[in-house]
C-alpha cells in the first residue's frame, strides 16, 4: 500500500506527483482536513482529477496549480462550485483558461490572492473576478496581452485592499488611464509592475498623487471617447447632491443611476455641469516597489515625482517609502533623477537602470552620496550604460557599505583596473567584507567583464 505520508512536506503542505490518480487518492484519503495542495508543474493533472478533488476537499484554502496546462474552464467551474474558501490559487501558464473560467471562478469571493499568468484573459474575466472578489490582495497577470485599462478599472472599483498588481508584459492596452483609475481606488498598494505597458509620466504622476484633477479628466476624457465608437459604455460613480452615491454612465447625459458603495466615491465628484465628472487622483503613496521597465516615454518628471511622494510618505502615519525601482530600458532617464531618488528615498534598496543610456558618473556619485547609499543600497544593476567609468565604482566603493550586488554588463569605459581599485572598507559590522567574482565573457565580437560584487558575513 502507498504511503500516504510521503506526500507531505515539513509544514504540512501536501506536494502531489501530479498524476490523476494521485491527486484522486490525496482527495479520498484527506477529505475534509487538507488546507494546501501544490501540484506546480504537473502536467498530468486533468479537469477530472480536479473535479474529484474540489468535490471532496472543501476546507481547501491554498491550491498552487501553475504550469498544469491540461487544466481548462472546467477546473474553475468545480473550484467556484466547491471551493468557497479558497484564498490563495495559482493559474500561472494555464494558458487554456480563459474569461470563461474566470466568470465562474469568481464565486470563490473569499479570493486574497490570485495569479493568471500566461492565461488566455482579458478585460472581462478581470471585470468578473473583480466585482466576485472585493477582498483580492495580491493579484498577477503577467503576460495578458487582453487585459486592458479598462479591466484595470474594474480592479480599482471593487478591490480596494489591493497590496500588488504585477501587469508585467500586459502591452499597450494598459495605459495611464489605468494610473490614474489606481490612483483613486487603491490607494493602499504597496507593489506595482507595469513593465512593458504604454505608460508615461502623466501615469507616474497619477500615481504620485501629483496629477490635477483636470488631467485626469482629459485621460479619462480621451478614453470615454474611444470607449464611446467602439460602443463601450464607461461608467463612473458620483456623489449626488443628498450625498447618495450612484453610477453615472459618462456616455449619456441622464446615466443609469445604480447604488453603489466604493470607498473611491468620494474621490469622484460630481460638478454643477451635469456631464462632466471630478476625478481627484489621490496617490499610492504606500508603494514600496515600482517596476516600470520598457516603458520608453517615462521621463525624470514622472520619476521625480514618484521620489518625492517617497518623502512625503515619512511624516505620514503608513511610513513606507520606495525601496525597489526598476528602470532597465528607460532611456529618457538622466542623473535628475538619481538625484531626486538620493534626496527623497532613504530606503531604497534596489535599483535597476540597465540600457539607460544618459546615466554618468555624476549620477551615480549623487545616488552613492545620498540618503539611501550609505546604509541602504544593496544591489544595484548598471548593465550597457555607455557613459560610466572607473569613477563611478569609486564612488560606489566609497560610500556604499551594504552594497551586495553590483551588475556591470558591457559598460564599456569601465576598466579592470577600476574594479581592482574597489578597495576593501571598514563597516559597520567588523565581520563584514567584500568578494569580488569577476567572470571573462569571451566571444568573437566583444569582450566583456561580468562583475558581481557580494557583501557576505
Amino acid at each position: 500500500m502507498e504511503n500516504f505520508s510521503n506526500y507531505f512536506n515539513t509544514n504540512g503542505t501536501v506536494v502531489a506527483n501530479g498524476k490523476p490518480k494521485v491527486v484522486e487518492k490525496i482527495a479520498q484519503r484527506s477529505r475534509g482536513f487538507l488546507r494546501e495542495l501544490r501540484l506546480k508543474g504537473c502536467r498530468n493533472v486533468t479537469d477530472e482529477a480536479l473535479k474529484c478533488f474540489t468535490e471532496l476537499c472543501h476546507m481547501i484554502e491554498s491550491l498552487d496549480l501553475s504550469g498544469c496546462q491540461n487544466l481548462t474552464n472546467g477546473t474553475c467551474d468545480y473550484l467556484g462550485k466547491n471551493c468557497s474558501l479558497l484564498t490563495t490559487l495559482s493559474l500561472e501558464s494555464c494558458s487554456r483558461i480563459d474569461d470563461a473560467g474566470l466568470e465562474m471562478l469568481s464565486w470563490c469571493s473569499n479570493l486574497t490572492c490570485l495569479d493568471v499568468s500566461w492565461c488566455s484573459v482579458g478585460d472581462r474575466g478581470l471585470t468578473a473576478i473583480a466585482r466576485g472578489c472585493k477582498n483580492l490582495q495580491r493579484f498577477r497577470a503577467i503576460g495578458c496581452q487582453e487585459i486592458t485599462s479598462r479591466g484595470v478599472e474594474q480592479l480599482a472599483r471593487h478591490c480596494h485592499g489591493l497590496l500588488l498588481l504585477n501587469l508585467n508584459y500586459c502591452g499597450q492596452g494598459v495605459t495611464d488611464e489605468a494610473m490614474v483609475h489606481l490612483s483613486i481606488g487603491c490607494p493602499d498598494l504597496r507593489v506595482l509592475a507595469i513593465s512593458h505597458c504604454s505608460i508615461t509620466d502623466q501615469g507616474l504622476r497619477a500615481i504620485a498623487g501629483t496629477l490635477s484633477p483636470a488631467a485626469a479628466a482629459a485621460i479619462v476624457g480621451q478614453a470615454t471617447s474611444t470607449s464611446q465608437q467602439n460602443g463601450i459604455p464607461l461608467i463612473l460613480p458620483v456623489v449626488t447632491s443628498n450625498g447618495s452615491v450612484n453610477n453615472q454612465d459618462a456616455s449619456s447625459p441622464n446615466g443609469n443611476v445604480n447604488n453603489h458603495g466604493d470607498r473611491d466615491n468620494n474621490r469622484r465628484q460630481k460638478t454643477n455641469d451635469s456631464n462632466k465628472i471630478t476625478l481627484i487622483p489621490v496617490g499610492c503613496v504606500s508603494l514600496t516597489t515600482l517596476e516600470v521597465a520598457r516603458c520608453s516615454a517615462i521621463t525624470d518628471i514622472g520619476l521625480s515625482a514618484i521620489a518625492r511622494v517617497c518623502n512625503k510618505a515619512i511624516t505620514s502615519t503608513i511610513n513606507a517609502k520606495l525601496e525597489k525601482l526598476d528602470l532597465e530600458d528607460c532611456a529618457l532617464v538622466t542623473d535628475s533623477t538619481l538625484a531626486q531618488l538620493a534626496v527623497h528615498c532613504p530606503r531604497l534598496n534596489t535599483l535597476v537602470l540597465s540600457h539607460c543610456d544618459q546615466v554618468t558618473d555624476e549620477g551615480i556619485a549623487r545616488l552613492a552620496e545620498g540618503l539611501c547609499g550609505p546604509d541602504q543600497l544593496q544591489t544595484l544593476a548598471m548593465d550597457n550604460c555607455p557613459l560610466l567609468t572607473d569613477a563611478a565604482l569609486e564612488h560606489l566603493g566609497s560610500n556604499c557599505r551594504k552594497l551586495r550586488q553590483l551588475d556591470l554588463y558591457d559598460c564599456q569605459l569601465i576598466t579592470k583596473q577600476g574594479i581592482n581599485s574597489l578597495e576593501v572598507r571598514q563597516l559597520t559590522d567588523v565581520q563584514s567584507c567584500f568578494r569580488l567574482h569577476a567572470f571573462l565573457c569571451l566571444n568573437k565580437f566583444i569582450c566583456v567583464l561580468l562583475m558581481r560584487v557580494i557583501l557576505f558575513s
